[in-house]
């Protein structure tokens, strides 16, 4: 998803977040977006699609410029909720979350070494995992939401790397 520092400021202002609450629920520094919204410099990667996310969490959509019209942003409609934290599952592999997407309940099962490739880490202990998840649950919330539709099988939705990190 590209964003630009117009729709970025745009959303905010829908949320009636400041900067300082973006960037907390973004995981990012306050400069980062500050600079971003300011047109001073352009994000990394993985910044810009945790500021995206958030926001898509947060209830958000994006809208990208089309023929002649411009970008934009608006509320959408969220049909996706997540319904328990995770359970970290070492000896499998996995953290799994019960989720509801448009009146059809599934298992989230989020690959622990999707984790530990995201971070660029090595976690190993259950509450390493845990704070890692919910760092980036904004990120495993939307990526649930974009991928439910096609992706649920036999009642579960499998988040791999290539998923979390949006290629």
């Amino acid at each position: 998803m590209h964003i630009t520092a117009a729709q970025c400021r745009a959303a905010r202002s829908l949320l009636n977040w400041t900067q300082d609450q973006l960037a907390a629920n973004a995981v990012v520094s306050r400069a980062t977006v500050a600079d971003f919204e300011s047109s001073t410099r352009q994000p990394m990667k993985n910044n810009l699609r945790s500021i995206g996310d958030c926001m898509f969490a947060a209830g958000v959509e994006f809208i990208p410029e089309e023929n002649e019209k411009g970008v934009g942003v608006r509320f959408r409609e969220r049909k996706l909720e997540y319904v328990s934290n995770a359970r970290i599952d070492r000896f499998n592999g996995i953290a799994t979350m019960r989720m509801h997407y448009s009146g059809v309940d599934f298992q989230c099962v989020i690959e622990l070494n999707a984790v530990d490739d995201h971070y660029r880490a090595n976690f190993e202990t259950d509450d390493e995992f845990s704070k890692a998840i919910s760092d980036i649950l904004h990120i495993i919330v939307a990526t649930a939401e974009r991928y439910a539709p096609t992706h649920i099988s036999n009642g579960k939705l499998r988040i791999t790397y290539d998923m979390l990190d949006g290629t």
